[in-house]
């Protein structure tokens, strides 16, 4: 099978401590565990994704954890390694790929059915660390912890904070660079979609970071078909953290403006700045505000519009659901309002004509 296996050669720091002496003087001292369990480690698969990789650029480097060969469930990191190499061409870039996130290199029963691994590919000029790596062990250790998967052409936002700082506690956000890419889309990796192994392909899935008006067009209109779109401006998919929107340029806008208002949206539930609160004859809605409005606007025609179910989700009150199949009115409950009537209705009118008008707030009943 060709199992790495280090923990005969070195044991795993775990712990360092600091004593004061009676003398005023300290000693630093070092505890070291050797866990009872190795995290197996494919060779042959990690020399696979090295050639795979080496043969797109550069020697390929590896930004380790030096607890990598201890099992997730008992403490150890999500990957095994993050290898690194420099590609050349008209836009040089570095590739960022995880190695052992798959069940194909590190066959533990957890990862069982997980054949894929992820990456990230950062313009050359833009510093990669310590943010870049991290990242990926960021959203891979999510993963496994929450055991729910990013796949193609799934969305994940970051609630506003930046790509680059969203692996670290607050108190660190100030060291790291900053960004407007604030929400993370997946696609097939564009120049490395599978690697061959001896124990089977691996899947390779991209990365990529986008901002709050791309996060508002892909989440109001579909997330698929943005990434559709967006291979004609960024085919390499690349995470540059100091670009400005894509959505900026006028065409490119209105190229997705155009789709959305032809197909509606696909994208069936998501979230919004809104509350609610019972009144006399229905209730009280506490309409978003600027863009948020906007957005909220546009999710409403592109499902409700073409007849589609829309579950609006919110921080501040229980969720509303719109219905078209349903008879049109209010049912109110302690676990959300639930509109029903399609894009004539009375209820939906009165709501699009309030956030068109930029009203703070609407009467619904």
């Amino acid at each position: 099978m060709g199992l790495f296996s280090f923990l005969n050669k070195k044991q795993v720091e775990i712990e360092r401590s600091v004593k004061t002496n009676t003398d005023g003087s300290t000693t630093h001292t070092t505890s070291f565990e050797v866990p009872s369990e190795s995290r197996p480690v494919r060779t042959d698969v990690v020399t696979a994704l090295d050639a795979a990789l080496g043969a797109l650029g550069s020697k390929v480097m590896h930004a380790m954890d030096p607890t990598r060969m201890i099992p997730f469930e008992l403490g150890g990191p999500p990957v095994w390694s993050v290898g690194i190499v420099d590609v050349a061409g008209p836009r040089p870039y570095s590739l960022l790929v995880t190695y052992g996130f798959s069940h194909v290199l590190s066959p533990e029963p957890m990862r069982e059915g997980m054949n894929h691994e992820y990456s990230l590919a950062i313009p050359q000029g833009t510093p990669l660390s310590p943010w870049a790596d991290a990242l990926l062990r960021h959203q891979t250790r999510y993963i496994l912890g929450q055991g729910a998967d990013i796949r193609p052409n799934d969305c994940v936002p970051l609630r506003g904070v930046p790509m680059t700082r969203v692996p670290f506690q607050p108190q660190h956000h100030a060291m790291m660079p900053d960004s407007t890419l604030v929400g993370i889309m997946c696609t097939p990796d564009p120049v490395l979609p599978t690697v061959a192994t001896p124990h089977g392909p691996i899947e390779v899935r991209r990365l990529f970071g986008v901002d709050v008006l791309e996060l508002d067009r892909a989440e109001t209109w579909s997330i698929e078909g943005f990434i559709d779109e967006l291979k004609t401006v960024n085919p390499l998919f690349l995470s540059d953290i100091a670009r400005r929107s894509f959505m900026a340029d006028p065409a490119f806008a209105a190229r997705l403006d155009a789709r959305a208002a032809k197909e509606g949206s696909d994208v069936d539930g998501a979230l919004f700045d809104f509350a609610w609160r019972p009144s006399a004859t229905g209730v009280t809605l506490q309409l978003p505000e600027g863009r948020a409005a906007t957005r909220f606007a546009s999710a409403i025609a592109g499902r409700v519009g073409f007849g589609r179910r829309l579950a609006a989700f919110s921080m501040k009150a229980p969720p509303l659901l719109f219905d078209p199949a349903t008879p049109e009115g209010l049912k109110v409950t302690q676990q959300g309002v639930t509109i029903g009537g399609g894009k004539g209705s009375r209820v939906v009118e009165a709501l699009t004509q309030a956030l068109a008008a930029k009203r703070s707030s609407v009467e619904l009943g």
